[in-house]
């Protein structure tokens, strides 16, 4: 009976612009009858009134500002007087102007006529958001019906209700609202506060249905279309446009998700949702994304311009935002990515997301790389194949499960043209060194232009050892690329709340300093993945840490270990005690942060500390002789008052 009450709430809403009357019953009962139809309309009269035991009669009964004029209305009480109880309302005919120009009702007999009525049994609850009138009408023929029109703070909407034959059938040919009114049609939340216009049907099957257009979302117009049908027992929605029809919302959208990002794009293609209950949505979508502009400070220096289509289906469980997509597609420019997406996001938020491509084309993966990602690389060309199969899990509850596994293969690919040239490293060449202070420098890389250079086989004993265990413990045995850092620097960051930790390996951080600026952007990152690459191709791990050794930043106009040992303990590096090489390793992270120290002439004791563990790592795994460690955990570091001498040269 309450579905069936709710089918017959939209044709009482609707029916209700015609029986304004109807709105003050309860009030009619008790207060003095004018005072409660001037809530209705402040203009009302009434032509007389009469009361009699169960029995209120108004006749000739004018509401100018409505339009609306009912030749008699009697209402039939029971109960007590002074609790009095609506048990029907019978109107005898009537007329109604749908649209007036003024506030005055002057001309009754040319309107369109109310037939008579009988509500039976009826019930009214109104406030401002909510009009709910249940019953049962019935007229004087089997084909009679009423023309509507409902207006009020949520809609408004036109339509029929047919009596009779027809008795609890209604049609709503037409409706606009800005939401639903509570208690009227349930529908998930997520949908709320949209603007629908479209058609609504019920019948005595106890059955509603509709169908439309979203014409608005959060302010910016759309053109989505939807169904509604709750002949299962709850309500079955299903929406669907064409992506061109959404854009402006889909641009918002990401907008405000991405933040201090500017994005524009033009979409094509399609979605689809389906409402299966109020808790679960499958979504469809193929889109294509033509013209894509993206600018933000983390991506590149430039204004990024690339093109992109996505293709997947998925579920969503709404109150907990659980989503499962399997086997969706990801194309930027023309390189197909497939994917599976799974994760809560409310609440327990956990993320997993795996990427893969069996069969990459060389030549596919650089003709999609927007220029701005390429920098320094533009013009580079690829050939051959290449795979690769990443998963990555993102846990904020318990960072500690966090996880991230890589499987990728290149050992088909082949660079067929290359602005950077990295083969001539391995006997000679050069780079242009930058500081934190301002400084610049090109150092050579071979003996003859730069007799200072330092060999490998004249590196301090203990560098090595030490280097490893400060910066990257699998430096011999990885390609250029750690998974292990990768995935603890993930948990590190994601227990801190903030990006503190990176997962670069030495390979990783010679590149940086051989090709590339200072910026922290993601095309850099990119950048910086295909020269560590052919490094580790073209160069020898021996050769990657000699030119380590002599190029990175320690100090003010302090480049490489040689300077370094010279700078702040006037000694050349081979001479240095194994305490002071670990601290110039120490420092390697932010030579600029941790130059107090030596402006200070003192290493404060948690530094000394963190010296200790890096010796005693580095002997534990071999990588220091025991005399060595243990002379190393007996020292202090002294710096040398050599510094100035040593700037003037």
């Amino acid at each position: 009976m309450n579905r069936l009450l709710r089918a017959g709430i939209f044709a009482a809403i609707a029916i209700s612009a015609s029986l304004f009357i109807l709105f003050g019953i309860d009030a009619i009962a008790s207060l003095p009858v004018r005072s409660a139809l001037r809530r209705i309309d402040p203009s009302v009269t009434i032509g007389d009134i009469a009361i009699a035991p169960g029995v209120l009669m108004l006749e000739d009964i004018r509401f100018p500002e409505k339009g609306l004029f009912l030749r008699r209305a009697v209402i039939y009480l029971s109960g007590s007087p002074f609790n009095p109880r609506v048990d029907s309302v019978l109107v005898h005919t009537g007329s109604w102007k749908f649209e007036q120009s003024s506030g005055t009702y002057e001309n009754p007999s040319s309107e369109m006529n109310i037939p008579p009525g009988r509500f039976d049994n009826f019930e009214i609850i109104s406030d401002p958001d909510t009009v709910i009138i249940s019953g049962a009408f019935s007229g004087v023929s089997s084909g009679d019906s009423l023309k509507l029109l409902a207006e009020s703070s949520w809609g408004m909407g036109t339509g029929k209700v047919f009596i009779g034959s027809q008795r609890d059938s209604i049609h709503i040919s037409w409706f606009r609202c800005s939401r639903l009114p509570a208690g009227l049609i349930i529908i998930p939340e997520m949908l709320q506060g949209f603007a629908f216009e479209g058609r609504v049907s019920a019948s005595r099957s106890d059955h509603i249905s509709a169908e439309g257009v979203i014409t608005e979302v959060d302010g910016e117009s759309a053109e989505v279309y939807f169904e509604l049908d709750d002949s299962s027992g709850s309500p079955e929605i299903s929406l669907s446009t064409d992506l061109s029809n959404v854009r402006d919302v889909l641009v918002v959208r990401a907008t405000t998700l991405l933040g201090d990002v500017y994005i524009d794009f033009d979409p094509t293609g399609y979605f689809t949702l389906e409402f299966t209950d109020f808790d679960t949505v499958g979504v469809s979508v193929d889109a294509m994304l033509e013209s894509v502009s993206i600018y933000s400070p983390g991506l590149a220096d430039d204004t990024v311009n690339t093109a992109a289509a996505l293709r997947f289906d998925g579920t969503v469980c709404v109150n907990s935002w659980d989503v499962s997509i399997d086997s969706g597609t990801v194309v930027f420019g023309s390189v197909p990515v497939s994917f599976d997406l799974s994760g809560r996001f409310n609440g327990y938020t956990r993320f997993m997301l795996q990427l893969w491509n069996e069969s990459l084309s060389g030549e596919d993966i650089t003709s999609s790389i927007p220029s701005e990602l390429l920098g320094s690389l533009e013009g580079l060309e690829l050939g051959g194949e290449a795979s690769f199969d990443i998963l990555v899990v993102l846990d904020w509850e318990v960072p500690d499960e966090s996880d991230f596994q890589a499987m990728v293969d290149v050992s088909g690919l082949s660079v067929q043209a290359s602005p950077i040239s990295i083969g001539q490293l391995r006997n000679s060449g050069s780079c242009l060194m930058r500081d934190s202070w301002g400084n610049r420098r090109r150092i050579y890389l071979d003996t003859l232009e730069n007799p200072g250079l330092v060999l490998f086989d004249s590196l301090h004993p203990s560098f090595e050892g030490l280097l490893k265990c400060a910066e990257d413990a699998t430096f011999r045995f990885h390609d250029g690329f750690c998974e292990y850092y990768i995935r603890n620097s993930i948990r590190a960051n994601m227990q801190s709340g903030e990006f503190t930790r990176g997962g670069s390996t030495i390979t990783m951080q010679l590149a940086r300093n051989l090709f590339l600026g200072r910026e922290k952007t993601f095309a850099r990152k990119i950048q910086e993945v295909f020269l560590t690459w052919r490094l580790e191709v073209y160069l020898s791990k021996n050769r990657i840490l000699e030119i380590y050794a002599n190029i990175v930043e320690l100090g003010p106009n302090v480049f490489g270990f040689q300077e370094a040992a010279r700078y702040y303990f006037s000694r050349d590096f081979r001479e240095l005690s194994t305490r002071q090489v670990a601290y110039l390793v120490s420092i390697l992270p932010g030579p600029s942060l941790y130059h107090r120290f030596f402006r200070n002439n003192s290493v404060p004791g948690y530094w000394e500390n963190y010296l200790d563990r890096l010796i005693n790592i580095s002997e534990n795994r071999g990588w220091i002789d025991p005399d060595s460690a243990t002379r190393a955990l007996a020292d202090l570091i002294v710096f040398s008052h050599m510094a100035e001498v040593f700037c003037e040269l």
